[in-house]
């Protein structure tokens, strides 16, 4: 009863995919993450402006951890997942370990902006961004 309590929640966190990792939509979005596309060819500015509120799925954490705090959006980093799944739904490899992080850190519930790093092997590191 509990996971599926914590399942739920997962639906008001609202992750923003970037551009290259638009294959983990539908399995992120089947685990009961609300997913946002950007439009193609949107620059990196535009998706920091568009992130407001929300968390950035990337691999290129450097590229957006300057911003995070002054414009309000988290960052959920894979640099360290070496496998990009592309299963649509649970069976996920990939979504797994990023929702068991999310889950766990509970970055959804915490105040201010933070730097979720998901490992190979599903460990996470969380920093609060300043």
């Amino acid at each position: 009863m509990t996971d599926s309590v914590e399942l739920s929640k997962q639906t008001y966190f609202t992750i923003l995919l970037d551009e290259q990792l638009r294959a983990l939509e539908p399995a992120l979005e089947h685990d009961g993450f609300k997913v946002v596309m950007p439009p193609a060819g949107l620059d990196d500015e535009g998706l920091k402006r568009m992130a407001r509120g929300w968390a950035i799925l990337t691999r290129n954490t450097q590229d957006f951890v300057y911003d995070a705090a002054r414009l309000d959006y988290d960052l959920i980093g894979i640099e360290d997942i070496k496998f990009l799944d592309s299963k649509p739904d649970r069976t996920n490899e990939t979504v797994r370990k990023i929702s068991g992080a999310v889950r766990r850190s509970r970055i959804g519930t915490l105040r201010g902006n933070f730097l979720l790093k998901v490992r190979d092997n599903g460990s996470y590191r969380l920093q609060q961004l300043v």
